[in-house]
């Protein structure tokens, strides 16, 4: 991120919890852009994404996915087509790593990729509506909710402007808060490459697309789609506790702490507890007593 981006927020009094219907805004700082350009980009992405690239209209985010050659989920993302440059907002955590895999496969493609995070800021608005919707784009699966994409100069002006209206602020784990009511399956490195997508409900929020043909991954994607065998599934979930849950921690039934039925995805800490996705196996969602595998062996409770 910018230098001045990041001196900035050190002055904004961002709050920690969540006030449902509330307006808001959160500096997204836990994502980052990645920028695919050039004439072949369409082309290259179509042959490495889950969703459909040709369907794509401009300035319209969509949901999507990359997946290794076993068909597990290697990154999340938001796709934003603009004209014939392609940005890919993913966890920060992974792009260094998506865009070491993305290389591999350009060979003598015209196509370019390049890490925005210096000088593109992202930022979440929740139940507010610019009056000028430049730079605005509708947030996926996300109710009344829309990213801001500027440069850090702008970014600075705009959380002063909000915060001058009396607009609060959130910090970016309360930001999540939103994403895991939504269903919203960001992949960090402790669980990149552990899912296949529908593992992670990338179908259902239209993420993948079966009839666009190959991609790096489709054979087993599809596979699980057309014969039925996908055995696990994501849920909203709720913890009480005071210790920060890991990702990637396992979750098991009380007392059967070897017999392990699923993985924590995502969370977001509040006052009266943690908010999570969780990927549990076939029928484990029906178990009364599920635990993490942590040093409390704190109880979950699916919501």
């Amino acid at each position: 991120m910018h230098p001045d981006w990041i001196n900035s927020l050190k002055n904004l009094q961002l709050a920690a919890t969540l006030k449902q219907d509330h307006p808001l805004f959160a500096p997204l700082t836990h994502l980052s852009i990645l920028t695919v350009s050039g004439t072949d980009a369409a082309v290259f992405l179509q042959g490495q994404s889950t969703c459909d690239i040709k369907a794509l209209v401009d300035n319209q985010p969509s949901l999507g996915a990359f997946c290794n050659a076993k068909g597990r989920t290697l990154s999340t993302f938001i796709i934003i087509k603009q004209a014939e440059q392609f940005l890919l907002i993913l966890t920060k955590d992974l792009l260094a790593t998506v865009q070491k895999k993305l290389q591999m496969y350009i060979l003598r493609a015209d196509v370019q990729l390049s890490d925005a995070s210096d000088h593109l800021c992202l930022i979440g608005l929740h139940h507010y509506q610019l009056e000028t919707p430049t730079q605005v784009y509708a947030y996926p699966q996300l109710a009344n909710s829309h990213l801001w994409i500027g440069t850090p100069e702008e970014a600075i002006q705009l959380c002063h402007n909000l915060v001058q209206q009396g607009i609060s602020g959130v910090d970016r784990n309360t930001w999540l808060a939103l994403d895991i009511q939504a269903g919203i399956p960001w992949l960090f490195k402790a669980t990149s490459e552990e899912f296949v997508p529908q593992m992670i409900n990338l179908d259902k929020l239209n993420a993948i697309s079966f009839e666009k043909g190959c991609y790096t991954g489709q054979e087993i994607v599809a596979r699980t789609h057309y014969l039925g065998k996908n055995k696990r599934a994501l849920y909203q979930a709720s913890c009480v506790t005071d210790t920060d849950i890991i990702l990637g921690c396992s979750i098991s039934e009380a007392g059967e702490e070897s017999k392990l039925l699923g993985t924590v995805v995502l969370t977001s800490k509040q006052e009266t507890g943690s908010q999570l996705l969780v990927v549990l196996k076939d029928q484990a969602h029906e178990v009364k007593n599920l635990q993490l595998n942590n040093s409390n062996h704190d109880k979950i409770s699916l919501n």
